[in-house]
């Protein structure tokens, strides 16, 4: 969806979903303002059981000059198909879902980061795989070049709802989620008040009640408490208390929302990166990712009641599997059996590399933000940064790319045939000054000489491998997936996706 195509209609309703969170009527307030600038008639409206009555939320409104309309639930007088030339837009929702009323519209939008549950319209963006509905619109508005610099408010009220959405930061699944909140220009000193009035006397008693009936694990040292329905933030915060506890190295903490459960994951231990324990628990029925130690993810109530369990059943059982679901593999300490292993050579397909010093000087901190997550390296004349058929990124020293590749001439181009739909280009970003520059421009073709063979099995189990690049986090490969390493070296292992190795290796 382009958001000039809705430029078309005369009058555009801009609706959030009922009871609407910061997200939500930062979504809507963007899109407002962006159309004004083409003397368009907009309206923001919200359903619910009552108006918004939390404090946050008010000030938002009030600092920001958001206005909104409060339609009742029992309010069957309007109806939007009845006025011509007019788009209702549902943004942070979908229409018809159980948490937007239903307003009789002919011409109709969705703008969502959930899951999709309800039929496609005539204009629609869904992106499931984003942390927020603020980055969507964020880059929704990016596309028709939007001059965020002059409309403070605006990048304010998306960096809030950005904010809010992924538990303060913590929870961000996605690069563009990153790339949001690393440029845009924001007003610190509102953000601060924001964040100071978001927990309320009702909140403080809600925690403790949550903390009081947990369920732990002396065993895995795990927990798992659940809460009333709540604002998202205040699960981080219940998480972050019970990670406190000297008995609890990872916890997950949760409640039920409209469409299914919001979930807050902490990990203090390298062995469970909170990102993929979320991933783990979300996985086939909704979203979850963030960071090694703080993360957060969605499961819709229609898979849970598949299951036939109680939402607390549900994710307790998932989560005490997750402890039997692994293999773990430390480079350096593990010795591969060699006779159950095969010998395999990388094809003649041109991939890409880039030098990191013809990005950075020599010695900056780099952090590569790719798709699998941000990649911290210095910056130095034999580290080279692979670029794989899907453009995912690796590190490889230069005495090892001079042994397996070969330069090519002419200009880097990927495959278009192996990239998602929605694809991210890699950036780098210089931690010192916070400059980002786009790697592509610095990627140059190169090809594998056939020189170094590697020897790989197919897993039968999940399997983390704790690589000699990243000593702090790991690699995670499932059923199917290739645990490999290279001849001339047994403590350089890896994963390799299936759907990879079998378009770059051949067996020997």
């Amino acid at each position: 969806m382009n958001l000039n195509q809705i430029k078309q209609f005369e009058k555009i309703v801009i609706q959030c979903h009922d009871n609407p969170d910061a997200d939500s009527l930062a979504c809507a307030y963007a899109i407002s303002e962006y159309l004004k600038l083409s003397q368009r008639s907009t309206e923001i409206v919200y359903s619910g059981f009552a108006p918004i009555s939390k404090s946050n939320l008010i000030m938002m409104m009030d600092e920001l000059k958001i206005k909104t309309r409060f339609i009742p639930k029992n309010n069957v007088s309007i109806d939007y198909s009845q006025e011509p030339e007019t788009l209702l837009l549902v943004v942070d929702g979908q229409y018809g879902a159980g948490n937007v009323k239903k307003l009789p519209a002919t011409e109709v939008g969705m703008i969502d980061h959930h899951i999709l549950e309800m039929p496609l319209v005539k204009y629609n963006d869904i992106r499931p795989f984003l942390g927020s509905c603020s980055t969507l619109v964020w880059l929704l508005l990016k596309n028709c070049e939007f001059d965020f610099d002059k409309y403070n408010n605006v990048s304010t009220a998306l960096y809030y709802g950005l904010y809010t959405d992924t538990g303060g930061l913590t929870e961000i699944t996605h690069p563009l989620d990153k790339d949001l909140r690393d440029s845009i220009k924001f007003d610190k000193s509102l953000i601060k008040k924001l964040k100071n009035c978001n927990l309320t006397l009702e909140d403080l008693n809600l925690a403790s009640k949550s903390l009081m009936n947990g369920q732990v694990d002396p065993t895995t040292r795990s927990a798992v408490f659940y809460t009333a329905p709540c604002d998202p933030n205040m699960l981080g915060f219940v998480s972050d208390l019970a990670l406190e506890v000297d008995t609890i190295d990872s916890c997950v903490v949760f409640c039920e929302v409209s469409g299914g459960i919001k979930l807050s994951v902490r990990s203090c231990v390298k062995e469970i990166m909170a990102n993929e324990l979320a991933a783990y628990l979300c996985k086939d029925g909704g979203s979850g990712g963030g960071h090694n130690d703080k993360a957060g993810g969605f499961i819709s109530a229609d898979f849970i009641s598949r299951s036939g369990l109680s939402p607390l059943v549900f994710l307790t059982s998932r989560y005490n599997r997750y402890f039997n679901h692994y293999d773990l593999i430390y480079s350096g300490i593990y010795k591969p059996d060699i006779s159950v292993y095969e010998q395999y050579e990388k094809l003649k397909i041109p991939i890409g590399f880039a030098q990191t010093i013809d990005i950075f000087p020599e010695g900056v901190e780099m952090i590569v933000r790719m798709l699998e997550g941000d990649a911290h390296i210095i910056s130095d004349k034999n580290t080279y940064l692979m670029v794989g058929l899907k453009e995912e990124i690796y590190p490889i020293k230069r005495e090892k790319f001079e042994q397996s590749y070969l330069v090519l001439s002419g200009e880097y181009t990927p495959n278009l045939n192996f990239l998602p739909e929605y694809h991210y280009k890699p950036t780098v970003k210089n931690t010192r000054e916070g400059h980002i520059e786009n790697i592509e421009k610095y990627i140059r073709p190169c090809v594998n000489c056939g020189e170094v063979k590697i020897y790989a099995k197919q897993l039968s189990k999940n399997t983390k491998v704790f690589t000699p690049w990243n000593n702090e986090g790991y690699m995670c490969g499932n059923p199917g997936d290739w645990l490999a390493f290279r001849s001339d070296d047994i403590n350089d292992i890896y994963i390799i996706q299936n759907s990879i190795f079998n378009l770059v290796y051949r067996k020997i």
